[in-house]
């Protein structure tokens, strides 16, 4: 049975309603052949709170868009696509790869380790069993690492600064080595004059340096987003940083990687400390891999091991060959839905790409 049919009938059986969704194209190549009077009116999503918001083509996102179109109210349920998406190539500029995905997104799902691994099993039973010989999936989890923060007692500001660098994990890795300390510049002496005002006054303090004297700052933020980021750097330098044992600590878990039923044991040889959040999450992941025929070897977790979407807020996956080209990947997304302009919804979901074996479809 080909690809398609086998996945339109999983979703069948599933539940899941089919979205109709429009090509998504990224707009840089088009901004630059149209010069720079076009390129100085960036194309931005428009979500809540007139944020503006400049997204890379992404099907997740169109998905989720078309379902607000038709149930703004009530977008939640099971839905699949195939779409048809293009994207830049990494060594060529100007030009477009065309890709043909296929991806079910769970509006309104909570989180649980059942529905977390079981779309991930739903992708690799889709593959050719050619292909999963030398595949792995890449695991993650965003919780996981907030639960070991708390466990440290960390400031809540570093928490906060931390986990909002976690999607970034070039960027995460600098901050901890550098531990936590901020460098000299014109907004951080505004930020620590800010700070040591008090909240109430701080803020008020802020709002007016923004409203005169950064406005080149506002492309694609709000006033409020500025202030707040602005607020949270002045925290962080008021804390001391992270001490070395912390710096230690947080580096030794980022390098993980391990089958997830050995992350346990991975840990306690690293002699990180967990608490019962962890433990009890970190168990459930373990459970239901085991239930996994395929998942002994080939199912690993990896801490921050690459760039996520910045929308994903929580476990994340992704299949790579030994040439590391990817073949399915997908997330949780539970602030998404609401930045669009919709209800607060946990969401989750996936895609896989069709482009890489023609004669499956």
């Amino acid at each position: 049975m080909k690809l398609m049919e086998q996945f339109a009938k999983i979703m069948a059986v599933s539940g899941a309603d089919e979205i109709m969704l429009p090509e998504v194209m990224p707009a840089r190549p088009f901004l630059e052949a149209a010069g720079e009077y076009l390129g100085a009116r960036m194309v931005f999503l428009e979500g809540v709170g007139e944020v503006r918001r400049c997204l890379t083509p992404d099907l997740t996102i169109a998905s989720c868009l078309a379902r607000l179109d038709v149930a703004n109210e009530d977008p939640s349920g099971r839905f699949y696509y195939t779409g048809t998406i293009f994207r830049e190539p990494s060594q060529v500029q100007n030009l477009v790869d065309q890709r043909q995905e296929i991806g079910m997104e769970l509006l309104g799902e909570a989180a649980s380790a059942e529905v977390h691994l079981g779309i991930c099993d739903l992708w690799w039973r889709l593959l050719p069993r050619e292909k999963t010989k030398d595949m792995r999936v890449i695991t993650d989890d965003l919780t996981l690492f907030s639960h070991l923060l708390h466990h440290m007692s960390l400031p809540q500001p570093l928490c906060e600064r931390l986990l909002a660098a976690y999607n970034r994990p070039r960027q995460l890795r600098r901050l901890i080595a550098d531990g936590m300390q901020p460098k000299p510049s014109a907004h951080l002496t505004i930020a620590k004059m800010a700070v040591s005002l008090g909240e109430d006054q701080g803020r008020v303090f802020l709002a007016d340096w923004v409203s005169q004297e950064a406005q080149d700052m506002l492309v694609g933020r709000t006033a409020e987003e500025i202030i707040d980021r602005l607020w949270l750097l002045g925290e962080v330098e008021a804390t001391g940083g992270l001490k070395p044992t912390q710096q230690d600590c947080l580096l030794s878990y980022l390098s993980l990687e391990c089958p997830i039923t050995e992350l346990g044991a991975s840990l306690h040889a690293r002699n990180i400390d967990i608490d019962d959040q962890f433990a009890e999450q970190m168990k459930e992941y373990q459970d239901q891999a085991q239930q996994l025929p395929w998942a002994a070897e080939q199912l690993l977790f990896q801490p921050a091991g690459t760039e996520r979407m910045d929308y994903y807020s929580g476990f994340s996956f992704y299949a790579v060959d030994r040439q590391q080209q990817r073949y399915f990947a997908g997330g949780r997304y539970d602030n998404l839905i609401a930045q669009l302009g919709g209800p607060d919804l946990p969401a989750y979901g996936g895609s896989m790409r069709l482009d890489l074996w023609e004669d499956e479809i």
